[in-house]
């Protein structure tokens, strides 16, 4: 897997830039702000709006803070909200697509239908609207993007548990009285979970560009909270005098979403069942009784 992504230059820049982002945010988690150069909070009246230097590579604000210090406080906002959102949504999916798969009757029936009344509203309105309701934030706002992203890996995880549940190694785990627990552990699961994995992959890019437009909405991110797209929302009337407050923390919200989505492209051709010596993850029982009918 390493090797195709490394073999592709677009793949390995989103290895490389994922990476980065993630080691700087882990990093500013891990020192509570140690490594920032200068506060993020903290405003300085006599250096406002200062341009790009090398005392202030991003420059400042309109409150004289540091914007490379304001943009890394803003990294485990914006990197761990849609890690969050899009991790528990994938879990959420798995379940409830694996049981509407395997149990069918009205059990599926409830959970598509649901899953469809979920899918009908627009995802960035309904999750506007919960989060306005529960009130500024990382929380509600974290628990409203969940509310709104789990459907589509609902979806994802029934066609393919369905199409896994059809192969005939599915059959003959049943046969032998296997456990739904096992089955599921050794057969749905291995062979779901790379297309998951990928979805989520591209996922994690659109749940950031959802959480910036709350942000730039102003709508469930907290007031004293640094978030990207909430620093492009308070200076945009700066936008031809100081046009780098606006363009540094949007570019940087750029290349984290090109960033995970050339990483996704990356995840999805090393996992391709085509690159894969093999199409199906056979399970144990399976083998056993092949070898007992040679």
């Amino acid at each position: 897997m390493r090797k195709l992504i490394t073999s592709n230059s677009l793949s390995m820049f989103g290895l490389v830039t994922v990476s980065f982002f993630l080691i700087v945010t882990v990093a500013q988690i891990l020192s509570s702000g140690a490594i920032l150069p200068y506060s993020a909070y903290q405003p300085s009246f006599g250096q406002v709006n200062l341009s790009p230097s090398l005392a202030h590579p991003f420059g400042t604000d309109i409150l004289g803070r540091d914007m490379l210090s304001r943009v890394i406080t803003a990294l485990p906002i914006d990197i761990g909200i849609p890690i969050i959102t899009v991790a528990i949504s994938a879990a959420i999916g798995i379940v409830l697509g694996t049981l509407a798969a395997f149990f069918r009757g009205w059990l599926d029936e409830v959970v598509m239908r649901l899953t469809d009344l979920f899918m009908a509203f627009p995802t960035m309105i309904m999750a506007m609207a919960i989060a306005a309701t529960l009130g500024p934030s990382l929380v509600n706002v974290t628990f409203s993007m969940i509310i709104v992203w789990w459907p589509p890996y609902v979806r994802l995880v029934r066609g393919g548990v369905l199409a896994i549940a059809a192969e005939d190694f599915v059959s003959i785990s049943k046969a032998l009285n296997s456990s739904f627990f096992y089955i599921v552990r050794k057969d749905a699961i291995p062979n779901v979970l790379p297309t998951v994995l990928v979805y989520a992959t591209f996922d994690v890019g659109s749940a950031l560009l959802t959480l910036s437009t709350l942000g730039f909405l102003n709508v469930g991110i907290p007031p004293s909270a640094p978030e990207l797209g909430e620093m492009v929302s308070n200076v945009t009337y700066n936008l031809f005098l100081y046009p780098y407050q606006i363009i540094i923390p949007a570019v940087v919200v750029a290349v984290i979403v090109a960033g995970f989505s050339f990483l996704g492209e990356g995840v999805r051709e090393s996992l391709d069942v085509k690159l894969r010596p093999h199409i199906l993850v056979r399970n144990k029982p399976a083998k056993e009784f092949e070898s007992k009918n040679q």
